[in-house]
């Protein structure tokens, strides 16, 4: 009796091994990914509910009312691809020497916009955030070459409470509202308070018209605090001496993630030629552009959800939707907003889809800068030569989408490690011009 019972207890025991093998087996089969609440596949995708709070990117259009919650970014896990070239340089800004001093220097990293955790995630590569105090401070560390940089971010990141010693400063501000303005204000006219402070280096989102006038008295040529400022938007104030101009990246604060390129499929066949979600305004770009789609029949070739209402609030579904329709289209359709550069042009290229931007400019202060090859709009991204299809009117539309059902799929393949390429490339030397200035300007002081 009880070598049958030992027998069974073996046997029950040999059969739950099986299933469990072979449930993981058909879990990896699968080719659904699901990752944090983000779900990739390679098949079509379902629309959400229209009762659902979605809105992908409606913000150049409204301004926000509230904080946001930070989300956290969504590793994303594909396919292995080794056929990036990651370290291939294009135009170059001014080399970055580190040996031009053996000592390491403590940098401060202050972030007051979302634009901040752009800069410490997919440009600095700075890694996770320690939390402290209920998420009033958040804290990352990295070292590159002779600089050890200190990120603090969160809503106790108050003049007041930040490190009274430090030498060397990165501010990130919102200058695109004349509230967002007030604040910024308070933190440059702080600044002072700093006794130590020997070199500042400001990073901020300008205003999407170009009024940022404002800020020329808190630059050092002017008698004030801020040697260099990094500028979001084509202001004519770059000149790259005092004024720099920066991307304005990918929605970081709806919990857009960082893109393993390397571990990205680019080489399986895309179900969708172009996608387009946003919101549409009357009498606007996007609503030109839904003509467009509806009028020639190109909405069965793409992935297009639109909506008629804004909605401030994202999920994870619809951020999943949106993601999925970058990855899965060769095409993401990029109409103008409050300014002609949005986010959808960097996170649709960090999946290796192709932006079709309107080439148009804006109303406001924008324009060309002598001291940057390209012309405006998307000036920065033109002097490098980004990978971009620009259109003067949605009327072409119908021809490009005619060329992508006729391209081979091997030329789109090559198309996509190109952009993945470019862009990994782009960030790398954004990086590399902001830590040459920084350097020069501790070395100065």
């Amino acid at each position: 009796m009880l070598f049958s019972l030992r027998t069974v207890t073996i046997a029950v025991f040999i059969v739950y091994c099986v299933l469990t093998c072979y449930t993981g087996y058909i879990l990896l089969r699968n080719n659904n990914h699901v990752k944090d609440g983000v779900q990739y596949t390679h098949r079509k995708l379902s629309l959400p509910d229209d009762g659902e709070d979605w809105n992908p990117w409606g913000e150049e259009f409204e301004r926000e009312k509230k904080t946001f919650i930070f989300q956290k970014a969504s590793p994303i896990k594909l396919f292995s691809n080794q056929s990036l070239d990651l370290r291939k340089q294009f135009t170059k800004y001014v080399k970055f020497d580190a040996s031009q001093s053996s000592e390491s220097y403590n940098v401060e990293i202050w972030g007051k916009a979302a634009i901040g955790l752009y800069l410490w995630e997919h440009i600095l590569g700075g890694g996770k955030l320690e939390s402290k105090m209920d998420g009033l401070w958040s804290y990352g560390f990295k070292r590159l070459d002779n600089l050890k940089l200190k990120f603090r971010t969160g809503p106790g990141v108050i003049p007041s409470k930040a490190p009274s010693d430090v030498q060397h400063l990165i501010l990130i501000l919102n200058g695109r509202s004349d509230d967002k303005v007030i604040f910024a204000k308070m933190w440059l006219d702080f600044l002072p308070q700093f006794r130590n402070l020997r070199s500042v280096i400001l990073i901020i989102l300008g205003n999407e018209q170009c009024h940022n006038e404002w800020l020329i008295p808190y630059m050092t040529k002017s008698g004030g605090m801020v040697n260099k400022t990094f500028l979001v938007y084509d202001s004519p104030l770059v000149d790259n001496v005092n004024f720099y101009q920066w991307p304005l990246g990918v929605a970081t604060y709806r919990g857009f993630p960082k893109v393993d390129s390397r571990k990205m499929d680019l080489e399986n066949s895309r179900p969708y030629v172009c996608n387009f979600l946003g919101s549409i305004y009357p009498h606007s770009s996007r609503e030109k552009l839904m003509n467009v789609l509806e009028s020639n029949n190109l909405t069965q070739f793409c992935f297009i959800k639109a909506r008629y209402e804004w909605q401030p609030k994202e999920t994870k579904n619809s951020l999943s939707i949106y993601i999925q329709s970058l990855h899965l289209s060769d095409l993401t359709l990029s109409p103008v907003g409050m300014n002609t550069e949005c986010y959808r042009i960097y996170e649709a290229m960090s999946f290796g889809s192709v932006p079709v931007v309107e080439n148009v400019m804006t109303p406001g202060m924008c324009g060309d800068s002598k001291a940057l090859i390209g012309s405006s709009p998307l000036r920065l991204l033109k002097s490098l030569n980004a990978p971009i299809i620009y259109v003067n009117d949605w009327s072409q539309l119908p021809d490009i989408i005619s060329r992508e059902l006729q391209m081979p799929l091997e030329e789109k393949i090559q198309r996509r490690i190109k952009i993945v390429e470019w862009y990994e490339n782009f960030k790398l030397q954004i990086r590399e011009n902001l830590l040459s200035v920084l350097k020069e300007n501790i070395l100065r002081r």
